[in-house]
């Protein structure tokens, strides 16, 4: 999904979607956590409500995409069988 960014006084915000905000029981003034990895482009965000942590954190995306570069020959070749 892409979304836009916004100004919000002197910071930049994106919206949620409506389907994020009404299954996750999003209210205004809640507190969320978001962690970030400007280097991967990546934002995740996790209500604090739902508490489960995914274990997909940013420095996991970095290891992945390090693995993934180090064995690119092995992982595309072991996908063709």
């Amino acid at each position: 999904m892409k979304q836009k960014v916004i100004t919000v006084g002197n910071s930049l915000a994106v919206t949620l979607p409506q389907a994020f905000v009404k299954e996750g029981k999003v209210k205004p003034g809640q507190i969320i956590d978001v962690e970030t990895s400007a280097k991967l482009g990546l934002v995740q965000i996790r209500t604090k409500t739902n508490g489960t942590h995914s274990g997909l954190t940013p420095e996991f995306f970095e290891w992945l995409e390090k693995f993934n570069a180090k064995y690119k020959n092995a992982l595309t070749e072991l996908a063709k069988k």
